[in-house]
């Protein structure tokens, strides 16, 4: 049965013809995301002091907010800090690798991605079963090049939208996860972020 979430659906809409999602690692590289045609952007570094300005600047470029919350340094990883991130810095949605704050973030009715690092098959076991507890609104395997292998496995376990991530730098990566089946790729590689701003219209065509 498909997933019909309300969250599944903002998900699909905005990666549905733009597959790329824009990592953003370096404060430096701000600018050019807000200027690309990416529709969700994933904050993997920041501050507690300097996250509510990015998020807001992401918001009025018209793009969705993700915050990779085990890595915000000065954020408590714990209930309070998905309330403040919820409340007071206002992201749309949280990456983690936790299953309790997937939880807790539902909660606040943020949308969800479980990330997954996958190395052999017990990670990807594990994987499964966490999500299966957690039930996140997408998942997020690292890194992507293993999801044309595990594809199959996920599906038969999980009906979770998956992103590939990490080490996706070229077109080559691009176009081989979505050949999988992922919904879309979350990259920091500005060669991709500049392909995506001039084939939006031939993305998943």
């Amino acid at each position: 049965m498909k997933k019909t979430t309300e969250s599944f659906d903002r998900l699909d809409y905005c990666l549905k013809r733009k597959p790329v999602i824009t990592s953003l690692v370096n404060k430096d590289e701000l600018p050019n995301i807000l200027k690309s045609t990416s529709n969700i952007v994933f904050i993997l570094k920041s501050d507690i002091i300097a996250i509510e300005a990015i998020v807001e600047q992401i918001r009025e470029a018209g793009k969705l907010s993700f915050i990779h919350f085990d890595l915000i340094d000065g954020l408590g990883k714990d209930k309070m800090g998905v309330a403040y991130a919820a409340e007071k810095i206002g992201v749309d949605g949280i990456v983690t690798t936790k299953s309790t704050i997937i939880t807790e973030a539902k909660k606040y009715g943020l949308m969800t991605v479980q990330r997954l690092f996958v190395f052999d098959s017990v990670s990807l076991d594990n994987g499964m079963k966490m999500t299966k507890v957690s039930g996140p609104d997408a998942i997020e395997v690292l890194p992507g090049m293993v999801c044309s292998k595990i594809m199959k496995r996920i599906r038969s376990e999980v009906d979770v939208p998956v992103i590939a991530g990490g080490l996706m730098v070229d077109l080559n990566d691009l176009e081989t996860a979505l050949s999988n089946g992922v919904i879309g790729i979350s990259t920091s590689s500005k060669e991709l972020w500049d392909w995506q701003d001039a084939n939006v219209q031939k993305v998943n065509n």
